[in-house]
């Protein structure tokens, strides 16, 4: 399970009230782990109040059933529940778990622990969303929305103007084809961190490319990327190097290829073949 940098536990059930409208590109992520010997869980997103109730609007429901193992996803509009969509349900009792419901403008797309499972074509208007519910038989670990949709190449600046020690860059996307990177920049638009994953090799590449020059390549590490599977990719500006994590797990080192760590890093951009979902900074 991938854990988030603002994650707090949270009480099940909970209910939130979104603090501005929905919209399209973003994404939830609910993540904790499901009770032993749990029987059923749900997630609401509603409009009128924080319960299923005849006068609240129900825009998207989605219940997972471990009786029969079946997730069921619904609507509920005037008193009344819509058609019911199903899909085997991808969760375990006693396991951790990773829901993540990604806004499209035709559509809902929900991932289990980053592998797409279900497109819920809208039936009511997502932005009339307000309220967040879960219920059941899990404990939560974190909820966080975030995320807009981002056209490549995708460049942009530090906060700070420069990347700060102990920074941390959070990358959440999907590959799309063979090829994407993410780049450190310098102000000179040097490259001083290349990560560079390449799907038909199945091997990352990090390097710098200096005065016009490529440097060495590194190609250590095993292979964590598949096509169309989400993947979480966090970078940490650490004094000696940058340290790299996916999915939750430390990937490896980089050593600084610049005199000035602090400040040299004063943007980053990606490119390539994948589908950018969400971009953070953090420390």
């Amino acid at each position: 399970m991938t854990s988030h940098e603002s994650d707090t536990p949270l009480p099940v059930p909970y209910t939130s009230r979104l603090g501005q409208p929905l919209e399209a590109g973003q994404t939830l992520n609910v993540h904790g782990k499901i009770n032993e010997g749990a029987l059923v869980a749900e997630l609401n997103l509603l409009q009128g109040g924080g319960d299923i109730a005849p006068n609240h609007q129900v825009i998207l429901h989605v219940k997972l059933n471990f009786k029969d193992k079946k997730i069921v996803f619904n609507s509920y509009e005037n008193g009344v529940w819509g058609k019911e969509e199903h899909e085997s349900l991808p969760f375990q009792p006693g396991q951790d778990f990773d829901l993540r419901i990604r806004v499209l403008e035709e559509a809902f797309e929900i991932s289990a622990d980053n592998k797409k499972i279900h497109e819920f074509k809208h039936r009511l208007p997502f932005r009339s969303i307000e309220f967040l519910s879960v219920r059941g038989e899990v404990s939560l670990s974190g909820i966080h929305w975030g995320g807009r949709f981002y056209k490549l190449p995708w460049e942009t600046g530090f906060p700070a103007g420069h990347l700060e020690r102990g920074q941390r860059i959070h990358l959440y996307g999907i590959p799309k084809g063979d090829r994407w990177s993410f780049d450190l920049v310098a102000r000179n638009q040097d490259v001083l961190f290349h990560f560079n994953p390449r799907l038909k090799e199945k091997v990352v590449v990090r390097n710098s490319h200096r005065n016009g020059f490529w440097d060495n390549e590194e190609r250590e590490g095993e292979f964590p990327f598949k096509k169309d599977i989400g993947f979480d990719l966090t970078v940490v500006n650490e004094e000696f190097s940058i340290q790299i994590f996916i999915n939750g797990q430390r990937f490896g080192t980089f050593q600084h290829r610049t005199q000035n760590p602090i400040g040299d890093y004063i943007g980053l951009r990606i490119d390539g073949e994948v589908e950018v979902t969400g971009i953070e900074f953090s420390h």
